[in-house]
């Protein structure tokens, strides 16, 4: 097995019998261990070797364990590694709470448990795995974006009911002036001309998975350009790749002007008699196939073109000589060395004077590496479907593994729960004081851990829900949410609110992102004098801000982008109840509404925390 394919665990220890012990415990063939015996040998490894997980001694000589996490924690290199916390729960159960505000993920206590350590570990692997493959993805699917979004080529996607756009890359406003902002959600008609919207119309009932077209389209000066249209239909969408084709139709309107132009073109611009024998060459065919006016001269158009390709090029001359009207298309040419070129070719008759001779002009542009950027657009177009398809893919990995986790903790949690009251109930007048006290905290605990695994299955089951949007009164949806919040619990926070904007949303979904936050509002407001909470809206461009801003605890803005992963608390669970799920549920419903999520906070001064939905047609 590849180096590189192992996981790497970085086990610290100042006792080497520990270490030997634990490595032992956790050994598999695709694992690989690091030994540090103290804080500063810890360090330098996290730092150079980058290990998958770390499973840290809290109690050393010198640099104890809470140090050499809080300085992993500050660097940017180190910052994202899982550490649990290895420590003697009898002697330090006062300070687990310090461990996780350090970044601490888990504890494991001495002496350890077998099967427990070796579940711990195998789950904190597979998701730091998981992740760094997410981020993998993310980074391909951003890149892809980016080159589709700099493409000369207009490249959208429309309802395949209404033809209404509901995206569009930069080459739209580009090619035809007008900004994406003023092109989402208007029907693809809008932009034609009479003529082809009646087509359009044909077509949008055409059962076919593939469609190519032409049509001129009203530029935002109201100019006409024509593109050349290719469409995927799929999913009762339309993916489509437009190309300005204005310059090839304007072909035809300067065939009067063909013999001024001829020799400064650099297409390749040539005339040749009804057998094919070359009469006029410009400096363009010359730069494109090699040859040189005078060689040409001496040429028949048979030349230039490849063999298997003669037949039918022999027929399209028959037809433009019998007055059939002639396309503009793709074709092949050969150079004076031997290269194959592709070629836009385009053909037109001309007709002396004396009427006794029949010509015909050619224009070909060299499209080759045109033709290669389409190839590479077509390829990035394929790779972005398929790294979403991985990425849908791996999501609902991890969702199922959430779920199933959660699942199958609550039975062994429940028996924990209730033998600890059995113990209570019957024996608690038999116990030592220090003995009753550790029984209560295992009860305590395990209470914690329940709500914990109710929270995670909450927001793996989020993942599965699919959205019913409607039109949405923000203030009917909050008052459900503060009646829901009163009935369980009881505060003295002052709640007001400005304007609240319509959006569409979820209407469950997004009550309970009300609830999550108007109750984290509450709980860090609570040890004020006066706690209060103002609520607000405001209309951004084509979102919907909603803010709830209160006056509580705040927050240190250096660990903001914690606050919107599960697990993530910038307040101990002593100072402030909670599972450190709430806000992740949050993030997780406002991205399925296309939407985003931000707080802002000063410490001991209050937070704001906001979130955006998408703008909606209806009255706001």
């Amino acid at each position: 097995m590849k180096k590189s394919d192992m996981d790497v665990i970085l086990l610290v220890d100042d006792q080497p019998s520990n270490l030997f012990s634990l490595e032992k415990l956790l050994e598999k063939k695709d694992r690989a261990f690091l030994h540090a015996h103290n804080g500063t040998e810890a360090l330098k490894l996290a730092l150079n070797e980058s290990p998958d997980l770390i499973i840290l001694d809290v109690q050393m000589p010198g640099m104890d364990g809470f140090e050499v996490a809080q300085i992993l924690g500050s660097k940017k290199k180190t910052e994202e590694i899982p550490i649990i916390f290895a420590s003697a729960s009898h002697k330090e159960h006062q300070s687990m709470m310090k461990g996780f505000d350090e970044g601490a993920i888990d504890y494991l206590f001495k002496p350890l448990d077998p099967e427990i350590t070796k579940a711990k570990v195998a789950v904190l692997l597979k998701i730091n795995k998981q992740k760094k493959e997410l981020q993998l993805k993310n980074q391909s699917l951003e890149k892809s974006a980016l080159l589709i979004n700099n493409s000369a080529d207009i490249i959208g996607i429309l309802d395949g009911k209404n033809l209404k756009f509901e995206e569009i890359n930069n080459a739209f406003e580009s090619t035809l002036g007008y900004p994406r902002e003023e092109t989402l959600g208007v029907a693809l008609g809008f932009f034609l001309t009479a003529e082809d919207r009646v087509r359009m119309e044909e077509l949008r009932t055409k059962d076919s998975s593939k469609l190519a077209f032409e049509t001129r389209v009203y530029c935002k000066n109201r100019s006409i350009k024509w593109l050349q249209w290719q469409v995927v239909v799929k999913d009762r969408k339309w993916f489509v790749n437009a190309r300005d084709i204005t310059e090839s139709k304007e072909v035809e309107r300067i065939r009067n002007y063909l013999f001024t132009v001829v020799k400064q073109s650099n297409d390749a611009v040539y005339i040749h008699d009804d057998e094919g024998k070359i009469i006029s060459w410009n400096l363009g065919a010359e730069k494109i196939y090699g040859y040189t006016e005078a060689e040409a001269l001496q040429m028949k158009i048979w030349n230039i073109i490849p063999e298997y390709m003669q037949p039918d090029t022999q027929e399209t001359m028959n037809q433009l000589l019998n007055g059939d009207k002639f396309e503009t298309r793709e074709t092949k040419r050969i150079t004076k060395h031997g290269k194959l070129v592709d070629a836009l070719f385009s053909a037109s008759v001309i007709n002396d004077p004396d009427k006794e001779k029949i010509s015909i002009a050619i224009t070909e542009r060299d499209i080759t590496q045109q033709k290669i950027a389409d190839e590479q657009i077509r390829k990035l177009n394929q790779d972005l479907k398929n790294n979403i398809t991985q990425l849908e893919s791996i999501n609902q990995e991890l969702e199922a593994f959430s779920y199933s986790v959660s699942h199958d903790l609550r039975a062994p949690l429940r028996a924990i729960h209730g033998f600890s009251s059995i113990l209570l109930e019957d024996y608690a007048k038999n116990l030592e004081p220090d003995a009753l006290k550790l029984l209560n905290d295992v009860l305590s605990n395990s209470e914690k851990m329940g709500k914990l695994i109710e929270d995670l299955l909450a927001l793996s089951k989020l993942g599965r829900k699919e959205l019913t949007k409607d039109l949405l009164n923000m203030e009917t949806v909050i008052a459900g949410a503060l009646y829901e919040i009163n009935s369980t619990v009881q505060h003295d926070a002052r709640i007001t609110n400005g304007k609240l904007l319509q959006a569409e949303g979820d209407f469950a979904l997004i009550k309970q992102v009300w609830i999550n936050l108007l109750s984290n509002a509450i709980k860090y407001s609570a040890k004020k004098e006066t706690p209060q909470i103002f609520i607000s809206s405001e209309r951004i461009e084509n979102q919907i801000i909603y803010s709830i801003r209160d006056n509580g605890a705040g927050f240190n803005m250096t660990y903001s982008k914690k606050l919107f992963s599960a697990f993530q608390r910038l307040h101990s669970t002593e100072e402030f109840e909670g599972t450190g799920i709430g806000l992740a549920i949050v993030k997780r419903v406002i991205n399925k509404h296309g939407g985003r999520v931000w707080a802002e906070g000063v410490e001991n001064e209050g937070a704001t925390f906001y979130f955006s939905l998408p703008f909606s047609n209806g009255k706001g």
